[in-house]
């Protein structure tokens, strides 16, 4: 029997705030810790590890100490990309990672010492590894041993986003694996293939990244990881959670009210929380709607001193609070829409939408594996001209 630890969406490098980076690390030691009681054979990390593909050099120290201390004690360590810190280039902190040897990172499958064959698919940015999934029989495992899969991609069945190009089926997935560690939704997500076998959303070990994520997470979201036990026939799982932060979220409408009064509202809702609250503890507030009267400016003024009072960690979400005559921005499809077409109208010459769509495709393509960094760029350059003198019946030519 082998025992594995499942993690993902830990974003290291996402988090600004020296509080919240203290929280994390303390979180990271914490599964660390877990793992080290259990004596977990191996750990799988599926995606995300990273904020980014080259992080702060600080947070990437942090995290390396803590991997270093499972290492150390024989724990193996499997990872894939997901869409932060992936690179066409190969340039990343997860590939530094790996050629010192602390971490394996899922190119193909691969047999772990225990027994249990491991393979994945890294995530992309924009989620273009949804093609490889079209091909799922050539991911498909055939041999007798236990295996997992290991994948960074909504799937639409969670009901948590639309069914797009962007996500896959459950049906998609590749057969013949005994446990499908999934990532990149940041909720902790329970699925079964058709015959029974689970795909397991984490959710993030942590926070996650961004103010969506901590509202949530102070909402009582949970964060956690997975304990996978696996035989031949076979499988148990247990989700760890992990909650070091204590905190509280409060969220104030300004609509009707005057800078002042909206102040004072603030203020009397953080010294009510905060007496209940230790003084490691962490208070969101979410300011939002449109003041009757006053500034939005004022409002953060007075309530920046605000955290010194109460004794406490404090941090504010004032993006959709407006002033009186601010016009709410359009956001969501709609926006995106509107900016395509702006764009197409600003171009040097007449094109259409969806020839800029179809531009910023071309530029996002991924560089293939084996293919210079020369040719990548060559080959992006002669299919944007191919696109221009298609667009506008015009001929060019590459410049150096």
């Amino acid at each position: 029997m082998a025992i594995f630890a499942h993690l993902s969406d830990l974003h290291v490098g996402g988090l600004t705030e020296k509080f919240l980076r203290k929280k994390e690390e303390e979180t990271v030691n914490a599964f660390v810790e877990e793992c080290l009681k259990e004596k977990v054979d191996f750990v799988l990390i599926s995606g995300d590890l990273f904020d980014s593909n080259i992080p702060p050099l600080s947070e990437a120290i942090m995290l390396t100490k803590h991997l270093r201390a499972l290492r150390d004690r024989g724990t193996r360590i499997y990872a894939i990309y997901g869409n932060h810190d992936y690179s066409a280039l190969h340039s990343s902190m997860i590939e530094l990672l790996a050629a010192d040897g602390l971490l394996t990172l899922v190119e193909g499958a691969v047999k772990d010492p225990s027994g249990i064959v491991i393979n994945g698919v890294h995530g992309r940015p924009g989620a273009k590894e949804v093609v490889l999934f079209e091909r799922a029989e050539n991911l498909e495992h055939k041999g007798s041993e236990p295996a997992v899969f290991m994948f960074h991609t909504a799937i639409y069945e969670t009901g948590l986003i639309p069914r797009s190009e962007e996500t896959i089926a459950l049906s998609k997935l590749p057969q013949g694996y005994s446990y499908y560690a999934a990532g990149h939704i940041h909720k902790r997500l329970e699925l079964k293939t058709k015959d029974g076998k689970p795909v397991n959303y984490p959710g993030p070990l942590f926070v996650g990244y961004g103010l969506g994520d901590l509202e949530s997470y102070l909402k009582g979201e949970q964060r956690g990881f997975y304990f996978v036990q696996l035989e031949r026939e076979t499988l148990d799982f247990e989700y760890v959670p992990l909650r070091l932060l204590e905190g509280e979220y409060i969220e104030i409408s300004a609509e009707g009210k005057s800078d002042a009064d909206l102040c004072e509202q603030v203020c009397e809702r953080v010294r009510q929380s905060a007496s209940r609250l230790s003084k490691e503890a962490l208070i969101l507030v979410k300011i939002w709607g449109k003041l009757a009267s006053g500034r939005r400016s004022s409002v953060i003024r007075r309530l920046s001193s605000l955290a010194k009072e109460v004794g406490v960690e404090l941090k504010f979400n004032d993006r959709a609070l407006l002033d009186p005559e601010e016009v709410v921005v359009e956001r969501g499809e709609e926006f995106e829409k509107r900016a395509l077409e702006a764009l197409a109208s600003s171009f040097p010459a007449k094109v259409s939408v969806e020839f800029v769509s179809s531009l910023i495709d071309t530029l996002g393509e991924e560089k293939r594996e084996g293919e210079t960094d020369a040719d990548y760029e060559e080959k992006i350059k002669t299919q944007v001209l191919k696109k221009l003198e298609e667009a506008t019946g015009e001929s060019f030519e590459l410049q150096d």
